[in-house]
């Protein structure tokens, strides 16, 4: 066998390692729900993380107690907080993918053969720098495409957390409202139990001065039947 086989066995060899490695650092900073690289990441009781938005948006009608879409563990999430390392390990293989998008041929301006950097906030377009600074697009606001996704996400963020702060405030509520429901039909059960007791007695005790405030009580309660 030839040296320059040898050497090229062994460099496809390490091609294949590292794509292989590639891909498994890649799956560790993917969600596994929306299968994109994590965007505020979150890790709950049973050490499986995911977007803050995509946990959100399955978990909207359990936010307390639910199970883990990975390993179907039941975990409780309240209060959760982002997985800082995650998060900026994230975002350093998202500007890498970003990167090599950019610097693909589809994203070459088909006018001027530059890459599309700028993000026309008007048209919604991809731009490169002298299409950014023609007349078409002159008076339009402009920023860096990554700049504009992290503006992007930042925004969605946001009203993700208000939603699912207002999911569990609702979620309170409704818990609150129906023990207060509940001890009201309790109430009201022992109060019909004490008017059959006084209607049964051998020699009620001056039933008029008891038959009002027990008739408008149970007139109240009965509106929670």
């Amino acid at each position: 066998i030839s040296r320059r086989i040898i050497v090229r066995t062994i460099k496809r060899t390490q091609q294949n390692m590292n794509s292989r490695i590639l891909q498994a650092f890649q799956r560790e900073l993917t969600c596994p729900i929306c299968m994109n690289y994590f965007i505020d990441p979150v890790t709950i009781d049973c050490g499986h993380s995911f977007c803050r938005p995509c946990f959100y948006l399955n978990w909207q009608d359990f936010p307390i107690l639910t199970q883990c879409f990975e390993c179907i563990k039941t975990t409780q999430h309240r209060n959760l907080k982002t997985n800082i390392r995650l998060k900026k390990m994230a975002s350093l293989a998202r500007k890498a993918s970003l990167w090599l998008f950019l610097s693909s041929e589809e994203q070459m301006c088909g006018i001027h053969r530059e890459t599309k950097k700028m993000f026309c906030e008007v048209d919604k377009s991809l731009l490169c720098l002298l299409c950014s600074s023609s007349q078409e697009h002159r008076d339009h606001r402009h920023c860096p495409i990554e700049w504009a996704a992290e503006e992007y996400r930042e925004n969605l963020l946001k009203k993700m957390q208000s939603l699912w702060e207002k999911a569990c405030e609702n979620h309170r509520n409704l818990n609150m409202e129906t023990t207060r429901t509940r001890y009201w039909k309790g109430f009201g059960d022992i109060l019909h139990r004490s008017e059959s007791v006084l209607l049964h007695m051998p020699q009620p005790l001056n039933l008029e001065l008891s038959a009002g405030p027990i008739t408008g009580l149970r007139d109240r309660l009965n509106q929670f039947r």
